[in-house]
Parts: C-alpha cells; sequence; structure tokens
C-alpha cells in the first residue's frame, strides 16, 4: 500500500459537544484515507464511547443498521475482550475518558466514495483505562454500496466531549 499522506482537513473541538461533522472530505480523488483522532476527553468523570457515522453524498448522516465491526482489547493485565456487532447504527470504537487521560484513535477509510462498493475500516485506539492502558485493533464495515462524503464523531450517552482535534488525509 502506498505511504503518501496528502492533508485534507483539520476539525478541532474546543467545546462540549456530543457531535462533531468531518463533512466534504471523501472525494474521487482517492480511494483510501487516513484519519487521526487526538487529545479527545470527556466533560465529566465517567468515560464516554466514540462512534462514527458517515455522512452520505446528500450531506444526511447514515444511521441505519449497516455498520459491522469487531473489535479486540489488548490489556497488558486482564484477558484480551471482543466486541463485534453486525446491526449496530454505528462504528463502535471504545472508551475516552476525563483529562488528562483521553484516547488517541487513527484509522484507515477504503473506498468510501465508490458508490458501487462497500466502505471499510480498520483503526487501532490506545486509552488509559482503571489506572492502566490499552490498546485497541478493530474492523468496520458501513454495508450499503452508496457514495460518502464525510463521517461524524459522536457520543451515545450524555457525556459530551470537550477537547480533541481530527485530521483527514488522503493516502497517495
Amino acid at each position: 500500500m502506498a505511504t503518501e499522506l496528502q492533508f485534507i482537513k483539520s476539525v478541532e473541538v474546543t467545546s462540549s459537544v456530543s457531535s462533531i461533522d468531518v463533512d466534504n472530505v471523501f472525494t474521487d480523488k482517492y480511494d483510501v484515507y487516513f484519519v487521526t483522532v487526538v487529545g479527545f476527553s470527556t466533560t465529566g468523570t465517567v468515560q464516554t464511547r466514540l462512534n462514527l457515522r458517515y455522512i452520505d453524498s446528500s450531506g444526511t448522516v447514515v444511521n441505519g443498521s449497516t455498520y459491522d465491526y469487531a473489535t479486540l482489547r489488548l490489556s497488558p493485565t486482564v484477558a484480551f475482550t471482543e466486541a463485534k456487532s453486525t446491526t449496530a447504527d454505528f462504528q463502535q470504537y471504545d472508551q475516552i475518558d476525563q483529562e488528562p487521560e483521553g484516547a488517541g484513535l487513527s484509522f484507515y477509510v477504503f473506498n468510501p466514495f465508490d458508490s458501487s462498493s462497500y466502505t471499510f475500516q480498520t483503526y487501532q485506539q490506545s486509552l488509559a483505562s482503571n489506572g492502566g492502558f490499552l490498546g485497541i485493533k478493530g474492523i468496520g464495515v458501513e454495508h450499503t454500496a452508496q457514495s460518502l462524503r464525510g463521517f461524524q464523531i459522536l457520543e451515545i450517552s450524555t457525556r459530551p466531549f470537550d477537547k480533541g482535534k481530527i485530521s483527514v488525509y488522503g493516502v497517495k
């Protein structure tokens, strides 16, 4: 796979929000995109989970039961655990916590703008949890063949996030 990254856009969270749109970043210029999500933290002391929904070509957030994912949580102190779904209405990642812990996430998105293909994703995340650290590896697919132009990062609980930066790159 090619490894040259072409910067497309950054979006920064600077106040308490439950979702943030990163729109108009997928085009026919690239087949593969790399996204970093860094410095995210919650507004309270309870963890919340990062999730993703894509934005279709008309600007509508795709929120049907069309997301599949499989996640492996890699802990240095306890047994590895899995989370998976074949009927989710979002791409699930793992938790983030109040600063200074937070979390970092990076993922590749494959063929989001191609209306004849499903949109696939691979991701990895690191986070602080219960005084230790976790590594997360996962895969996902949005299984409708449609053209997608962006995505939304959101939390689905009542614990919004208040800091973070999302950067999108095309892979050349």
